[in-house]
């Protein structure tokens, strides 16, 4: 007798947990778990979804000035971080200046471009033949 006294004493021990666990909410069944994120299919970048010919605002900081007619901006949201921008005339920028550029979106060669004033050694734009660049209509320079 002595036995069945311990196995019901437990038997309502363990009534009365669950039933304050569920009470509580704690059922003993596992959380829901959150749907899994689909991974997104586009680019993070805002330069890499733009197609060539469309048109792009982008600020960023100058982080070098290539020659007269071109500087680099970098900023975490383009492709590779940085951008090549071409102007039609000098701007007054330096690093790290912030500018805003309004312009369109080309894919550049060197080739193509050789007749821009303003455009000076080609090894000094090597790196971004057949890359994007910003052909800038505007520029402005944060000061």
């Amino acid at each position: 007798m002595a036995g069945q006294g311990r196995v019901r004493r437990a038997a309502i021990s363990a009534g009365l947990i669950l039933a304050a666990l569920s009470s509580a909410g704690c059922t003993g069944d596992p959380a829901p778990q959150p749907s899994p994120r689909t991974a997104s299919t586009s680019p993070s970048s805002t330069l890499a979804r733009a197609e060539i010919g469309a048109r792009l605002t982008v600020t960023a900081a100058v982080e070098r000035v290539v020659d007269d007619a071109a500087f680099v901006v970098w900023d975490v949201d383009l492709a590779d971080d940085s951008l090549l921008v071409l102007t039609r005339q000098v701007v007054e920028a330096a690093p790290p200046q912030l500018v805003t550029v309004e312009g369109t979106v080309v894919r550049f060669s060197y080739r193509d471009l050789v007749g821009r004033p303003g455009l000076g050694d080609p090894d000094a734009y090597r790196s971004f033949e057949g890359q994007k660049a910003l052909a800038a209509d505007q520029v402005t320079v944060w000061r």
